[in-house]
């Protein structure tokens, strides 16, 4: 009997890859995972223990760059404010005050043009404010023909008040007088009892009275009338 053997290759076939599998391969036959071996956990963003320093609070005093010297508020004057020094006398306006709240002069105003303006209207706005020495109020008004005018003013805590009607021109430092009060004291008027002024001119004419705390401080206020 005759066998017949066939002819094939003599290498040996490839050992065969292993497959991944969900993306992942098996571990390799053989291989051990060393004892004792643990895989480091990732290091936190912040130590244990650490905490951040809150920030510090604003010293009080004189920052960097700042005068030790400087007065606060840049040295503006605020009335009310603690270490605030009362306002120096001699000119420029004083503070307008809405008449209520400038009863003290108002009231004895009332009472004053009784007897200086019988008779008269008032004519425009009471006038009332805060007087330093020396410190003035204006009002305007138009002086009209045909009519008769009087002022009055009263202050309160002011030793000796003023007042005055001037002309209104457009010429700077040009403003002629129509009139002043003769009284000396915390009462005075133009054109009181009786002798109101009246305008020269057939036109009507741009006009002003003037009040003046000519000695003292306090409170003033004074009304225009007419007839």
């Amino acid at each position: 009997m005759t066998f017949i053997a066939g002819c094939g290759s003599s290498d040996p076939p490839p050992a065969q890859q292993p497959q991944a599998y969900n993306g992942q391969y098996p571990q390799q036959p053989g291989y051990q995972q060393q004892p004792g071996y643990q895989q480091q956990p990732g290091y936190p963003q912040q130590q244990p223990g650490y905490q951040q320093q809150p920030g510090y609070p604003q010293q009080p005093g004189p920052q960097p760059g700042q005068d030790p010297n400087a007065q606060p508020n840049g040295g503006l004057q605020i009335p009310g404010l603690p270490g605030q020094q009362p306002a120096a006398s001699g000119g420029g306006t004083a503070q307008a005050l809405d008449p209520n709240l400038a009863q003290l002069a108002v009231a004895p105003l009332t009472v004053f043009a009784n007897t200086e303006a019988p008779g008269m209207a008032k004519e425009g706005p009471t006038v009332a404010g805060n007087f330093q020495e020396g410190q003035t109020l204006e009002s305007a008004f138009t002086f009209q023909p045909g009519k008769c005018y009087t002022v009055v003013a009263v202050g309160a805590g002011i030793q000796n008040i003023d007042i005055e009607m001037q002309y209104v021109t457009p010429l700077p430092g040009i403003a002629p007088s129509i009139g002043k009060d003769s009284q000396t004291g915390s009462q005075a008027s133009i054109g009181g009892k009786g002798n109101c002024l009246k305008p020269l001119s057939p036109f009507p004419t741009n006009a002003k009275f003037i009040v003046r705390a000519a000695k003292g401080a306090g409170v003033a206020a004074a009304q225009l009338y007419v007839k």
